[in-house]
Formats: C-alpha cells, structure tokens, sequence
C-alpha cells in the first residue's frame, strides 16, 4: 500500500460531476490524507480521507467533509476502488446524503515499473539509459495545462477561482497563457508549459473547436503527452459545440456531461446553488 502514497488528480461522475485532487501518506500502516473534490456549480469540498486495502488491489476510503463542507450540505462519501495499474485508481463512490457515482484518478508523481533485467555491462549501460530517459520524461512532467479559446476568457477567470485553493494548499502548478511575461517568446513559452503538462484541462467550447492554433499547435502535443507518458486529458465543457464529434478528444471523459455545459445549468444544480449561498450567508 506504500506506493498510494503521494498526489492523485481526475475525475468523479454522476449525481454529482466534478473534478478531485487527494493527497495520501501511510502512517504506522495506515492510509490517511485529504481530497477536495472541484463542482463546477456548487464549489470546492474539502475532505479528510482514511482508507485500508479490502482485498488485493482493492480499496475502501472514507471521505469525511470538513465543517464548512458538512454545513453546506455534503455528506461522508465511501468509495470502492481498485487499482488497474500502479498509477490508477478506478472505482465507485456512494455519500451519506444518497448521491453516487464513479471516480477515476491517476497519480501526478507515478513512474512505470523498470521491466528489463539486467545482465552484461553492455546491457545495463542501454537499459540504464533508457530508463533515465523515461525517467525524464515522466518526471518532468508536473504542472496543470489550462488550455482556451480567448472568447471564454470568463470561464478562465472562474476556473482559476475553483484551482486557487489547489495552488495555495497543495502547491499545484497550474499554468495558462495570461502567465505569460511581457517580452517573452510567447510561442517558446507554451510550447515548454506543454513539454511540463502532467494533466491538461481543456475548456470546451464552439470557439475552442474553431481555434487553428489550438488544433493544430496546443492538441498535438498533449495528446502525444497522454498516450506516451500518461498525461490526463481533463475535456470540461463550458457551452454547446461538436465535441462529441471530434474524435480525438471525445474519447476521453469530460468533467462534465457535454449535454449539460456550465452555460446551462440544470436548473436543480441551480436552485441547490442558490439555497446554499443563502444557507451560507454569502451575497
């Protein structure tokens, strides 16, 4: 169970559809941590997390929400997972409050086993390379791609909100264009906030799919991330367009039903919303 340990980020579906980021470490053999779950409509929850192995490659965890989380209406959430590989968590999830779903989370920091053995000196000096360079490939790869047309700037500008408790508290590195300084390449430095990607959010949109340099020059080299080093594509549809259409990423899992983009929410998500704020007190 040791190698839970560390920083996971992906997704959950269902009643509820979100984004999460959870952090474990083993303390005198057992599983313990945090994990704070992103709504698109409702917010950051924050939670404490313990958890222990049911079964070989089998995992119970216990979500308990903290105060502010509890009084806005979140339940103590169990999900049951397994490990279809070292740096994947898969699996289902149930709250006390009677919403469910399934969750799926990759580690940020995971590196794929070393399979070769090594005999002669002439194979250990090729393996060891080769292995370095995997190595690099992998762990350089550490921050948050927030890919976007500039037409859904305001939805940057939300998103950033929802990521800043991620940053202050977890030391995310979550990088878009508008970090870019004045009198920089800006090409050179896009291109190397790609070559760093270790998961990539996409904000959907008509724009989006519209945008030749997104497309030709941002989509590339992320889905190469994806399929050769395990880069997360995280698709989060903010209005109506041919995602669904587009094969090349339509084959990963939104955060997001694509029928239900963020600019038009349910109208249940809405009125919770607002019951909430009330309940709250925010204005």
């Amino acid at each position: 169970m040791q190698d839970i340990a560390g920083k996971w980020v992906g997704t959950i579906h269902g009643t509820n559809n979100g984004s999460v980021f959870a952090e474990f470490i083993i303390d005198g053999g057992r599983l313990i941590g945090s994990a704070q779950i992103n709504d698109p409509m409702l917010g950051v929850g924050v939670y404490s997390v313990t958890g222990a192995h049911e079964a070989k490659e089998r995992i119970r965890l216990v979500l308990t929400p903290d105060q502010r989380t509890h009084l806005e209406g979140h339940g103590i959430v169990t999900v049951l997972a397994r490990r279809p590989s070292s740096g994947k968590i898969v699996g289902e999830w149930r709250s006390t409050i009677g919403t469910a779903g399934t969750l799926a989370v990759a580690k940020l920091d995971s590196h794929p086993p070393h399979t070769e053995q090594r005999t002669a000196s002439t194979t250990q000096i090729s393996s060891r390379t080769t292995m370095d360079k995997t190595e690099t490939s992998h762990s350089k790869r550490v921050k948050v791609f927030v890919s976007y047309s500039h037409c859904d700037e305001s939805w940057l500008k939300r998103l950033r909100v929802h990521l800043k408790p991620l940053e202050r508290d977890y030391a995310l590195d979550i990088w878009d264009d508008s970090k870019i300084v004045a009198g920089s390449t800006w090409r050179d430095e896009i291109d190397l906030a790609i070559q760093s990607a270790k998961v990539a959010v996409l904000l959907i949109s008509a724009d989006f799919l519209a945008s030749d340099f997104i497309i030709n020059n941002e989509l590339p080299p992320l889905l190469n991330a994806a399929r050769k080093d395990g880069a997360v594509i995280m698709p989060l549809i903010v209005s109506p367009s041919r995602f669904k259409s587009t094969q090349t990423i339509a084959k990963f899992q939104a955060v997001n039903d694509p029928s239900k983009p963020l600019n038009r929410p349910p109208p249940s998500l809405l009125r919770r919303r607002l019951l909430l704020a009330c309940h709250s007190g925010a204005r």
